[in-house]
């Protein structure tokens, strides 16, 4: 049996390479949407115990809109949560959960397979990351975004991205929060 599992997990790590590395035609068409899930890791970093951060797991979803063939509507939530961490003289810092949602706009440079954008966004934080000012987290804040989709054909396609976000209200306290994240899309036609 447990060789029988070790088969079936080679045999689909093996079509789920072979499905990002095999090219396929793909071509962009204007009016199309999509949906996306991702999972990655995000990082406070004002209220950090570390100067390396307060890394903890992620996790996102959203929807793109196309306005164009470049110009994109976005909005996702995403939540991370952030483990409790002990420093120096054994004071213990969180755990610290983060939930935001996000509205903003994309710019993709969609010539290629391989498609790079650019966004920026206006988050809501119902549970926000700490800063200095406010311990409790912060509410509003700003998010920029660069990543690159790889087309794999016109239903889906695979991706990456890094975002870093600095609060509204103290937009010197940059960067505030941050996150890398692999994700898949799924695309649809709108009309």
């Amino acid at each position: 049996m447990k060789n029988l599992l070790m088969r079936l997990a080679a045999v689909i790590i093996l079509v789920l390479g072979l499905l990002i590395v095999v090219p396929t035609t793909a071509f962009a068409l204007s009016f199309q949407g999509h949906v996306w899930g991702s999972a990655g890791a995000a990082n406070i970093n004002q209220a950090a115990p570390t100067a390396f951060g307060w890394w903890g797991p992620s996790i996102q979803t959203g929807l793109v809109l196309d306005l164009s063939e470049f110009w994109k509507l976005t909005a996702d939530v995403q939540g991370s949560y952030h483990l409790q961490r002990t420093i120096e003289e054994d004071e213990i810092i969180g755990p610290h959960p983060v939930l935001s949602a996000a509205l903003g706009a994309r710019y993709a440079f969609d010539v290629f397979t391989y498609i790079p954008y650019l966004g920026l966004s206006a988050v809501v934080h119902p549970i926000g990351p700490p800063s200095e000012r406010l311990p409790g987290g912060e509410t509003l804040a700003i998010r920029a975004t660069v990543g690159v989709d790889y087309r794999h054909n016109r239903r889906i396609s695979f991706g990456g991205a890094a975002e870093l976000s600095t609060p509204m209200t103290q937009p010197a306290d940059f960067p505030l929060y941050s996150s890398i994240r692999a994700h898949v899309a799924f695309h649809f036609r709108r009309f």
